[in-house]
C-alpha cells in the first residue's frame, strides 16, 4: 500500500525556515498524522520530533532523579512510564525521545528541568535535537530492508528488543534501536541531519528494489 493511499495525508509546502530544526524534508514526502498498523511496511520520517541528548558527568544521576527509566547497559533503552524513551549511548550520555507522533510536551518539558536544574553536575547538551535526523522503519519486512541498508545485521536473531546499534548504514554513521512500535518489528534510525536528504535517497530506492510495498511518508503531530 503506497503512503498517498492513507486518509490523513496532504501535502506540505517548501519550508522558508532552513534551520537545522526545520521541517527539511516533509516537502519531499506525504504527510501522515496516523500511526501505522502492525502489518504496514513503512519508513515514517520524524525529524521535527522532539528529542534531546545528554552526555556527559551527571548526566545518568539527571535522569534517573526526573524519575526515568535508566538503561542498565550502553546501547540498550528503556521506555519511562511517562512514554519517553531513553537510550543510553555510553556511560554517561543518553537521547531520550517522545512517543513517535507525539506533540512533544513531555520533552520540552523534560529540556526546561535540566536547564533549571540546581544539580552541580548533570551533563552537557549534546544538541541532538538539531544535530540528528530521525526516521522509523516498520512493518513485516523491515529486517529485510534494515538488511539491504547495513553491512551488520540488525535482524531479530542479532538486534534484540530495546538492544541499540551504533554501527554502519546507508554509507554513514548511525544510531540504530529495535524499539518494536506499532505492534511490528521496528527500527528507530539516527543520523547526521546534514546527510538527511541523501538518506532519505537510499531509503527511497532500496524500498523501491525491494518491492514489499513500503509507504514513505513524513509523519507530524497534528496541530
Amino acid at each position: 500500500m503506497s503512503t498517498s493511499e492513507h486518509t490523513n495525508t496532504t501535502a506540505n509546502p517548501v519550508p522558508a525556515d532552513l534551520s537545522p530544526r526545520s521541517d527539511l524534508l516533509g516537502h519531499r514526502l506525504p504527510l501522515r498524522q496516523d500511526l501505522p498498523g502492525a502489518k504496514e511496511n513503512v519508513v515514517i520520517e520524524c525529524t521535527p520530533g522532539e528529542r534531546f541528548g545528554l552526555r556527559g558527568p551527571g548526566t545518568i544521576d539527571w535522569v534517573a532523579a526526573q524519575g526515568l527509566a535508566v538503561p542498565a547497559a550502553v546501547n540498550t533503552s528503556e521506555l519511562s512510564p511517562c512514554g519517553t524513551m531513553v537510550l543510553r549511548l555510553g556511560q554517561q550520555e543518553v537521547l531520550l525521545t517522545a512517543p513517535v507522533g507525539d506533540g512533544g510536551q513531555r520533552l520540552r518539558d523534560l529540556r526546561q528541568a535540566w536547564h533549571d536544574s540546581t544539580m552541580a553536575v548533570k551533563g552537557y547538551d549534546a544538541y541532538r535535537d538539531e544535530g540528528w535526523a530521525w526516521f522509523v522503519v516498520s512493518g513485516p519486512d523491515a529486517p529485510a530492508l534494515m538488511r539491504r541498508i547495513s553491512m551488520a545485521d540488525l535482524g531479530p536473531k542479532n538486534l534484540a528488543f530495546k538492544d541499540v546499534a551504533q554501527t554502519r548504514g546507508l554509507h554513514m554513521d548511525v544510531v540504530v534501536a529495535r524499539l518494536d512500535r506499532f505492534g511490528a518489528v521496528s527500527y528507530d534510525i539516527f543520523l547526521d541531519i546534514a546527510s538527511a536528504k541523501f538518506a532519505l535517497d537510499v531509503l527511497e530506492e532500496t524500498a523501491r528494489k525491494l518491492d514489499a510495498g513500503f509507504g514513505i511518508s513524513a509523519l507530524r503531530a497534528a496541530a
